[in-house]
This record gives structure tokens, C-alpha cells and sequence, in this order.
């Protein structure tokens, strides 16, 4: 079993047992029998891709599940204003939006993570053309690496990959370590049942100070301000 796997699981149980969950109760939540679970706690089956969407539903912190890093709760003051805008503005304040915070990043002083730099660019893309695409699909984009060589990389053929970046497919626990380690790009960005543009503000909104938030939600209002005049 992969290192990295292992590790996985071991903070997988580890969780749930923080949580008092037992198995049982854990496979009951889940819809899942207490077997299948045991197998997957275990190793000896991979977590599939619907068992992660209902551990992130649970409210469970899938993040560091697989990182082994914990992420608290997000300030959801940014995305909410962006989405309550007029629709004709919300693409002009989104870009507007994406220059602030990259900005407010990068006078923080401190070395941008493999982690924010992938949700940067992802925010970038979407901010540039509003058309929906895969996040694997924008990530391949991104590092701007040919499908093969990505389904390589990955260790899957390249049939299988085309189905994950087309959405026809999703990628188990194994495989989204796998495009963790490769990419940097956080794993709850594909279990994501919300805007993933609104979750990666977010996320970038939690790591500006308090002083950078104010700055930036007055110049939102000035631009809100001018578009609506």
C-alpha cells in the first residue's frame, strides 16, 4: 500500500473516532454495510468518490483527511457579495475581485503554496471566461501538460482519464492523492457539491488580514457603486 495512502487511512479512522462514531454508526450514516466500510478502513478496497462526497456532506474535513492539515471555517463575506450582485456585474466584479486578492496575497510577504497558486489560477481561468470545465480539465490546462502525458502521470489510460476530465467518470481516494501530490490542488475541489468558484474565494479570502479585507470590500463598493450608476 502506498505510503501516502496509508496515511490517509490512519486519519480516516482516527477521525472517525474522534467523532464516537463506530464503524456501525459510521456505515449507517454513510448508507454503506459496516463490511464494506471495514474493507475500506483497511485497504483492502479504495474509498470510492461517493463515500468522499458524503464524508465532505457530514461536514467531515476531507482536506485533512488527505493532507493532514485542518482547515477551519471561511469567511463567506467576498463570494456572498460577488453572488448577490446584479448578473450582468457579477463576471466584471469577479475579475475585480480575483486582482484584489491576488494582490492582498502577495503583500502578505510570504511564500504562495503549491496550494493557493493552483486555486489562484483556477480563479483566474473562471474569472476570463464564465464557461464551465472540469477542475481536472482546468488544472491539465494550468500546467498546460498534453492528456496522455497527465493520464500517465496519474497512472490511468488515457480512456479512463478522458472520462474524469468530461466529468463521466470520478476519481476514488487513491487517485485524488495521486493529483494532490501532483498538482498541489486541494482534493475537496472535487467533491465539491457548491460553486467551486465561490468556494476557492473563500478559501483565498480566509489568508488576507482583516485590514486587507476591509480595503478590498471598499473597493468593491465603489465598483458595485459604479457599475449601478
Amino acid at each position: 500500500m502506498d505510503s501516502n495512502y496509508e496515511a490517509f487511512l490512519q486519519r480516516l479512522i482516527q477521525y472517525r473516532i474522534q467523532l464516537n462514531l463506530t464503524q456501525e454508526r459510521a456505515s449507517q450514516k454513510l448508507g454503506i454495510t459496516q463490511s464494506q466500510l471495514s474493507k475500506q478502513e483497511l485497504g483492502k478496497t479504495i474509498v470510492p468518490y461517493k463515500v468522499l462526497v458524503k464524508f465532505r456532506n457530514m461536514g467531515w474535513d476531507v482536506d485533512y483527511l488527505f493532507t493532514g492539515e485542518k482547515t477551519g471555517e471561511k469567511s463567506k463575506t467576498l463570494s456572498e457579495k460577488i453572488n448577490k450582485a446584479e448578473s450582468e456585474n457579477r463576471q466584471r466584479l469577479l475579475k475585480l475581485a480575483v486582482w484584489a486578492l491576488e494582490t492582498g496575497l502577495e503583500k502578505n510577504g510570504s511564500p504562495i503554496s503549491t496550494e493557493v497558486k493552483c486555486e489562484m489560477d483556477i480563479l483566474k481561468s473562471k474569472a476570463e471566461s464564465p464557461i464551465s470545465h472540469s477542475i481536472l480539465y482546468e488544472i491539465r490546462k494550468i500546467i498546460g501538460m498534453p492528456q496522455l502525458v497527465m493520464a500517465e502521470r496519474l497512472g490511468v489510460n488515457i480512456k479512463k482519464y478522458r472520462a474524469l476530465e468530461r466529468d463521466e467518470a470520478q476519481p476514488d481516494a487513491e487517485l485524488l492523492i495521486e493529483i494532490f501530490a501532483m498538482t498541489g490542488c486541494k482534493p475537496s475541489l472535487f467533491l465539491a457539491s457548491c460553486d467551486i468558484t465561490s468556494m476557492i474565494i473563500d478559501d483565498l479570502w480566509s489568508l488576507l488580514s482583516a485590514v486587507q479585507q476591509k480595503h478590498i470590500l471598499e473597493i468593491m463598493d465603489q465598483a458595485e457603486e459604479f457599475l449601478g450608476a
